[in-house]
């Protein structure tokens, strides 16, 4: 539950690299391909000096999610996001984002038939309303991008969703960094044929490449090797997103603390109410 936790903690610190890398003039489909890819580089050159040869994987159960990781909660949640934050803005796009409990909850019920109780249901809910209220911004007006910006919305969610599904099936019989890896190759493929990005901003500045470094070493390669070894040992993975819902929590203090950024009574609250839906996920496994 801790190292989820501190994945979720990490996550929230995605904004400061994305608004380096922006400020720098690296494009929308550049600033995914980058993290992912240097991501990809960090954990190939650890995981090698680890296992060696081992890295190697020979269990096509493993290789098949691995794949799904890749394709699906790195790369299409990748392109997901940005047109979601492109049509909703950040607020909503947040929000959006964060129906991942309630895919990862269905899921986790048809798949490994875990029980739906009324205290992991009301944690759901109490959850998203935490994160609604986050993200608010009083005195502004937050509207949908229409059916395309709730669907690419609630697409991110699916994504960020399937991510402790997929996670758990490849980490049965591999180490999670080495699945990690493999996400991370898969990831770069994808984005290589689905969003081809433009290389011209890393020639020009090659600050680019520095923060994209630490873009995948920090929140991305770093992060998801602790949040994958602590998927595969959690029973009840449905409480995943929910206890990694510390993310929104961190990134609005990110704002506060280094862009500025005001909150409101309403932020406070939705801080609260986050940390409470965790706290009830902790209780429900206590009993």
């Amino acid at each position: 539950m801790l190292k989820v936790f501190l994945s979720g903690i990490l996550w929230g610190t995605i904004g400061i690299f994305v608004n380096e890398l922006n400020s720098l003039g690296a494009g929308s489909s550049l600033i995914p391909f980058l993290r992912m890819s240097c991501a990809f580089i960090i954990m190939l050159a650890v995981s090698f000096l680890k296992f060696g040869k081992k890295i190697l994987i020979r269990d096509k159960k493993s290789i098949f999610f691995c794949v799904l990781l890749g394709f699906i909660c790195n790369g299409l949640f990748n392109i997901f996001y940005t047109a979601s934050i492109k049509l909703n803005g950040v607020g909503i796009a947040c929000i959006l984002m964060y129906t991942a409990p309630v895919f990862t909850a269905l899921a986790s019920r048809l798949l490994f038939h875990e029980k739906f109780s009324r205290l992991k249901a009301a944690a759901l809910v109490i959850n998203i309303l935490g994160c609604i209220l986050t993200v608010t911004k009083t005195g502004s007006s937050i509207g949908f991008g229409g059916l395309t910006g709730i669907l690419a919305g609630v697409g991110t969610g699916f994504c960020y969703g399937m991510a402790p599904i997929f996670g758990k099936f490849a980490g049965e019989k591999t180490d999670s960094m080495i699945v990690s890896m493999y996400s991370y190759f898969f990831a770069v493929i994808f984005l290589m044929i689905f969003s081809m990005p433009d290389f011209k901003p890393v020639i020009e500045n090659s600050k680019i490449l520095y923060v994209g470094f630490l873009y995948g070493l920090i929140p991305t390669a770093l992060t998801y090797v602790i949040y994958y070894d602590a998927v595969k040992k959690i029973k009840d993975t449905s409480k995943v997103p929910v206890i990694a819902s510390i993310e929104p929590v961190t990134a609005v203090l990110v704002g506060i603390v280094l862009y500025n950024e005001e909150i409101s009574l309403i932020n406070l609250m939705g801080f609260i109410i986050v940390l409470f839906s965790i706290a009830i996920m902790i209780k429900e496994k206590e009993k």
